[in-house]
């Protein structure tokens, strides 16, 4: 999950499994020019052939829901992630009704961080017999990581909303300056965000997957081919890609995040090879986890080259014996930040704290420890 500001530094193994059948597939579900539906901060935007984007529109910041795929099929709904609040599961829900009837028969978590599951229960309570999918990592993560995580989140947040909260009203931001317009919208909603977390952590129900992909499985719903696929350790140790190939349509959770990727706890070397091979599925439209829909490859493109320019500087500082404070210091990324967030100032903030800092942190670890846990 992604409050980066409010916290300390916090079977079925497939190697080809079908997951289920249904029956005929008509798979014409707003396949022509639907109008997107809006409720609260989603907006769902047709793909065709059945297949819509649901896409958060809370601006980049400490705190952050997830965008959702919709499948929906003959006779019932695939989604892909859910959000970090049930207030914001409740927001993609209500517009999903807008579309269809039919009730959600699974939802794939892409991977274990709490913006993109917190909500899972939300779908539980809503449709008795929905089953959940993930990768046996996620599984694990979600108690060694997520529980942890979630209890640190619960405790510190408040005061640090309270700390965010207090600059605001003097019109200055997360450095004690003035506040631009953006940094201001984006704080705000980070605090709304957090604050509707933990008011609704004390109904919090944890949801396991019931169901795990190790390496690849094939759920089949109708007449469509649903691909799962993992493809090593990325973003985190579990993340799961699903691939339409009827559609060219991939959901790849935060193995890609826009305007600013989120290396926390990330595993660069094998991401930059993860990528590689999510480029290579040949997919035309991406979901990513966070920002809006990506049509074509370059972003893609553009993410594995930052990160195998963050690499190769990192390892050559390591190599000289510099120290981690002196690496951060010294490998600036001034011209991948440039790139990225142009003259605004607080896009380049986010590049040093979600992208810059955590990634050199690991690329350093793995160089000088020579494993990444």
């Amino acid at each position: 999950m992604k409050l980066r500001l409010f916290l300390a530094p916090a079977a079925l193994s497939a190697a080809s499994a079908a997951l289920a059948c249904g029956g005929l597939h008509s798979g014409q579900v707003g396949a022509t020019a639907a109008p997107a539906v809006r409720v609260g901060d989603v907006t769902v935007t047709p793909l065709g052939n059945g297949v819509f984007a649901a896409i958060r529109g809370e601006p980049l910041g400490m705190a952050v829901n997830a965008n959702s795929l919709f499948i929906v099929n003959d006779s019932d709904v695939v989604v892909v992630d859910a959000q970090f609040t049930r207030q914001a599961t409740f927001e993609d829900l209500a517009a999903l009704r807008r579309i269809t009837p039919r009730p959600v028969r699974y939802v794939i978590n892409t991977h274990w961080h709490d913006d993109h599951l917190a909500g899972d229960q939300v779908y539980q309570d809503s449709f008795p017999g929905v089953r959940f999918i993930a990768h046996p990592n996620t599984k694990v993560d979600l108690v060694d990581r997520g529980r942890p995580n979630r209890e640190a989140q619960v405790r510190f947040a408040p005061q640090a909303a309270d700390r965010i909260e207090r600059l605001l009203g003097m019109g200055l931001g997360m450095d004690s300056t003035k506040a631009s317009d953006a940094e201001a919208a984006s704080l705000r909603s980070a605090v709304h965000i957090v604050r509707q977390y933990v008011a609704e952590n004390p109904g919090y129900r944890e949801v396991l997957p019931d169901s795990l992909v190790d390496r690849q499985a094939t759920l089949v719903r109708g007449g469509r081919r649903i691909e799962l696929r993992w493809f090593g350790r990325a973003n985190t140790r579990g993340d799961l890609v699903i691939y339409l190939p009827d559609d060219g349509i991939a959901a790849i959770g935060d193995l890609l995040g826009s305007p600013v990727p989120f290396g926390f706890g990330s595993y660069p070397s094998e991401w930059i090879a993860v990528l590689d091979s999510v480029a290579a599925l040949g997919a035309r439209t991406y979901i990513p986890g966070h920002g809006p829909v990506l049509y074509g490859s370059s972003y893609l493109r553009q993410v594995r080259r930052m990160l195998a320019v963050a690499r190769e500087r990192t390892r050559a500082a390591a190599l000289r014996g510099d120290s981690l404070p002196q690496v951060l210091r010294d490998v600036t990324l001034e011209d991948l930040r440039a790139e990225v967030a142009g003259t605004d100032a607080w896009t380049g903030a986010l590049f040093d704290r979600f992208f810059r800092v955590p990634v050199i942190t690991r690329v350093y670890e793995e160089a000088t420890k020579g494993v990444l846990r």
